[in-house]
């Protein structure tokens, strides 16, 4: 038997769904299918996965990740696992904007002022600062365990401002890029994300410039100035001193030595990996635990 808990502000009542208010919306076990129009809205995977349809396109919620869907979205929820934990944020359009209007971001690319401006539609990894966020606030409704329907508005304040500032920093990203149409801007900035992720996820792995060009669906060259001009460094560089950052916390961590570390790491040996350690952090591994 499912579980589900919902947070709200006194504008709901048992003739208002909870997704038309500003409202938290727990569920547990809950496996139902379901078509519909989204509201502005964050879908987080606590536990388990989150299995959607977005146009013709199949969307997989991770345990850690959200989903960040604009309103008016025609999306279809399709039946869940066992164990499934999730958390959704609705928001209405009038907080939105309200909050927008007054926090005076300095990007004014960043929307046209909701309810009428998109958001960055997409599916966010865990290690986005909203995701943890999100978390604790998923662990705490479980905890608490029961409905309320009188809550302060200043829990959404507080949730929209967050999402606003996640997405100035995307909307600074996505107008670096060199292509004259917005729409072109969008969409490259998004494969170029993609491709980020999955060097994100594949960090011990040797991924090449063709294998994370292939993944953003652009030549290596197109993908190479496009990465650079959205993220101010070239992808590979990012990809080593991703490494070198996993590494450095593995080496402090003495659980391995500096040769299981290169390995575990995807260098090709200690040689290899001592040199790279040095000329990023300025000392040898042996230096750094």
């Amino acid at each position: 038997m499912g579980r589900i808990i919902t947070w709200s502000t006194p504008q709901y009542s048992p003739s208002v769904e909870a997704h038309e208010t500003d409202s938290l919306f727990y569920a547990e076990d809950v496996f139902r299918y379901r078509k519909f129009e989204s509201p502005l809205s964050i879908k987080f995977c606590q536990r388990e996965a989150l299995r959607y349809i977005i146009g013709s396109r199949k969307v997989v919620v991770p345990p850690g990740s959200f989903l960040l869907v604009n309103a008016g979205t025609e999306m279809e929820c399709l039946p869940n696992e066992a164990g499934v934990q999730a958390l959704m944020v609705f928001f209405t359009g009038s907080l939105m904007q309200d909050v927008y209007c007054n926090l005076k971001l300095d990007d004014k690319a960043l929307l046209d002022g909701p309810p009428h401006g998109r958001f960055f539609e997409h599916l966010y990894p865990p290690a986005a600062p909203f995701s943890k966020h999100l978390g604790a606030l998923a662990r705490q409704m479980a905890q608490v365990g029961a409905s309320n329907h009188e809550l302060s508005p200043g829990l959404f304040f507080g949730l929209a401002e967050q999402l606003l500032w996640h997405q100035q920093g995307i909307s600074r990203q996505i107008g670096r890029l060199k292509a004259r149409n917005a729409a072109t801007r969008e969409e490259l900035f998004r494969r170029v994300l993609i491709a980020r992720e999955y060097m994100e996820g594949h960090w011990r792995s040797r991924v090449t410039l063709q294998q994370a060009a292939r993944v953003a669906c652009l030549s290596p060259y197109h993908f190479h100035r496009t990465f650079r001009e959205a993220f101010g460094q070239p992808p590979m560089g990012w990809f080593r001193r991703l490494k070198l950052e996993k590494a450095k916390e593995l080496l402090r961590a003495e659980r391995m030595t500096a040769t299981e570390v290169a390995l575990h790491c995807g260098f090709s040996g200690l040689f290899a990996f001592s040199k790279a350690f040095k000329r990023e952090w300025g000392l040898y591994p042996s230096e750094a635990r």
